[in-house]
């Protein structure tokens, strides 16, 4: 079995950024996706040079801050920040003005690193009147992204239960034990909690528990121990 554990928010915070990087550098994450659009892209995105074994993908967005891109009608609220969120998308989308951000968002990063995926903050790009944008970007920039279904070498499904009441050492020995899939993106979490991701997020204090789990150096016994393979999306 292929596993890649894909730390997700990269850039979102500072404390998040070095979680990500230790997760690498001493556990079993492989991958991360960034933010283009957030207070610590450009720390982010210097890290991920100083570690280029590291696979880094775009985490598209739609449902936090704001845009790149200052000429949309259809995505921002009057302060121009993004007014949609995961439950509240409609037809009111302009899928050119999506298509559009989404984008910039690649392009701002590609010019700095490559990159090897696509997926999107709170899983939008798999809302199914937005995933052909996702579909029609992945093609343009010739990488996989993450899906509800794996089709080798393009879409990968993701395993999300590693969240909240799933953050548990139990849930990776399941896994590697089961090997139920060829092929598998782990969505993950992992950050230093701070009083600013806090403010920004509901998702924080689990997000130590999943770097100390992540980190567990008994994990990679276990995976070795039952054929598990770690990966990024390149090496599909």
């Amino acid at each position: 079995m292929k596993v890649i554990v894909n730390a997700d928010d990269f850039g979102l915070t500072h404390g998040g950024n070095k979680a990500i990087i230790e997760a690498y550098q001493d556990g079993i994450l492989t991958s991360t996706t960034l933010m283009a659009n957030t207070k610590y892209t450009e720390e982010a995105i210097e890290l991920a040079k100083e570690n280029p074994g590291l696979g880094v993908g775009v985490h598209m967005v739609l449902t936090t801050q704001s845009p790149l891109l200052k000429s949309h009608k259809t995505l921002v609220k009057e302060d121009g920040s993004f007014k949609f969120r995961p439950d509240t998308i409609d037809e009111s989308i302009d899928l050119e003005e999506l298509y559009n951000e989404w984008d910039a968002q690649i392009a701002s990063i590609v010019k700095h690193i490559p990159i090897d995926h696509l997926d999107s903050h709170h899983h939008v790009h798999l809302v199914p009147r937005l995933r052909p944008v996702a579909e029609k970007l992945a093609k343009k920039y010739n990488v996989p992204f993450r899906s509800d279904r794996t089709v080798l070498p393009n879409e990968v499904d993701c395993e999300n239960h590693f969240y909240k009441a799933g953050v548990t050492k139990e849930y990776f020995v399941n896994l590697f034990e089961d090997k139920k899939y060829e092929a598998v993106d782990i969505m993950t979490h992992p950050a230093y909690v701070d009083d600013y991701l806090r403010s920004i997020s509901s998702y924080a204090e689990w997000r130590m528990d999943e770097l100390k789990i992540m980190t567990d150096p008994e994990l990679k016994e276990i995976a070795k121990a039952n054929g598990v393979e770690f990966i990024k999306y390149s090496d599909l």
